[in-house]
């Protein structure tokens, strides 16, 4: 039934929350021309429970719907986002027993645009790494250090993901990786697996070496020529980017320069060859 969902419940905790049925709220991320994190916050108006704090778009879950569907039907009535533009990722769960509360991720191409209902004081596309600074949703801000996602540096052996299909590319090498680069631009602002958790590609690095150098590579994908081993210029770009700390994916197949990245930092992970293609394979979002 719709809005059935509409209702106050108390919690196992002896809480008081919003949604007879749970409720669910979009946690949406995109990538900014310089390359930051941001995700889109509703600041919520005065009169709502919790005014004048920050939140995700979000509410109370029909009997009906999924946590997706009522997420994105909840940040749509809330912001008019082209909800269609959003690609909708995994989920987190807030369990109080009795209720819980369920983040929705999901990720976009750009900013997208938003129209704030009487709910939102405004809506504003802010940097992940502003959030804790300000006056926090008391629900999102418990939970805002477990859901975070942070930004994650593509680091990818353009000779391995090339070589790794027999497509005639020893024919045409500096053709193929041109081609590869031209698909490996769609995985800005993507989710993407990283060690046990996720998170969201900022930057996109593609490392060429011998024939492939001649390959043409636009923004936003940043090319790397290597002077001499592909493999030693990987490792060394690998510490580079994981500086302070930064998550680096690493895409390669080869088990010598798999072993020799992950010794850089704990913060610089692997996927293989084929994960990128299977993803690069799939139908845009």
């Amino acid at each position: 039934m719709e809005r059935d969902g509409n209702g106050w419940v108390e919690c196992h905790r002896g809480h008081r929350h919003w949604g007879v049925h749970g409720a669910a709220g979009l946690l949406l991320h995109t990538v900014d021309e310089s390359g930051g994190l941001r995700l889109l916050l509703q600041h919520r108006a005065d009169w709502c429970h919790h005014g004048g704090t920050w939140g995700l778009p979000g509410g109370a879950r029909d009997s009906h719907e999924t946590v997706e569907e009522a997420a994105l039907r909840e940040a749509y009535e809330e912001t008019e986002l082209d909800v269609t533009r959003v690609r909708v990722r995994h989920t987190f769960v807030d369990d109080h027993g009795g209720w819980c509360y369920t983040t929705v991720y999901g990720d976009t191409t750009e900013q997208l645009g938003t129209n704030p209902n009487e709910e939102s004081a405004e809506l504003v596309w802010t940097m992940s790494d502003e959030v804790s600074a300000l006056p926090l949703h008391p629900g999102f801000g418990s939970t805002w250090q477990q859901v975070q996602l942070p930004g994650v540096a593509l680091l990818v052996d353009a000779a391995n993901v090339v070589g790794s299909v027999p497509d005639g590319w020893w024919a045409d090498r500096a053709g193929a990786t041109t081609r590869l680069a031209s698909r490996l631009a769609t995985m800005l602002a993507t989710t993407v697996p990283v060690n046990d958790r996720a998170g969201v590609v900022t930057s996109l690095h593609l490392v060429l070496e011998g024939k492939a150098r001649s390959a043409a590579v636009e923004s936003p994908v940043h090319a790397i020529s290597a002077p001499h081993s592909g493999d030693d210029t990987i490792v060394e770009e690998a510490a580079r980017l994981s500086t302070a700390g930064r998550q680096v994916l690493v895409v390669t197949s080869d088990r010598e320069l798999r072993r020799r990245v992950t010794e850089v930092s704990s913060t610089v992970h692997v996927h293989g060859a084929k994960w990128l293609r299977n993803l690069l394979d799939e139908p845009a979002g």
